[in-house]
């Protein structure tokens, strides 16, 4: 994915968020068919995040993979400079590190997501629980 699919992502996912909230606010007096649509929205809310989640690890991924080839560039680079093998590797290793740490960032962004992903399913679950409740007792 893309930033600009993520962007477009994130935007639609802050827009079901707030309509959940709107309804959230009247959890108590809500009909039948509202809670429908409050379950159908956080559906479409776990999809955005594991899309969202989906972004992250591949940018995670990405930098994990660049910081493989940044400590080879740099090892490279340092023995024809004349560095020992053990200086060039010791000194490889930071730049190394400097990529790792931004994929850290990514990887973090990442976990984030998967639990907003998991607590999005959770609360569409009770919902789904409160409709068979309504039905059970004879509402509609």
């Amino acid at each position: 994915m893309n930033e600009k699919t993520y962007k477009d992502t994130k935007r639609s996912h802050d827009k079901s968020i707030a309509e959940i909230k709107g309804l959230d606010d009247r959890l108590n007096s809500l009909a039948p068919f509202e809670l429908a649509k409050l379950e159908y929205l956080y559906t479409k809310v776990e999809r955005h995040a594991w899309t969202i989640a989906g972004y992250f690890r591949n940018q995670a991924k990405y930098y994990e993979g660049m910081a493989e080839v940044a400590q080879g560039s740099a090892y490279k680079s340092l023995r024809q400079d004349g560095k020992s093998a053990q200086d060039a590797q010791y000194e490889a290793r930071v730049a190394k590190g400097n990529m790792l740490t931004k994929a850290s960032d990514y990887d973090g962004e990442y976990i984030a997501w998967k639990g907003w992903a998991a607590s999005y399913e959770g609360a569409r679950n009770a919902i789904k629980d409160m409709i068979k409740g309504i039905s059970a007792e004879g509402g509609s």
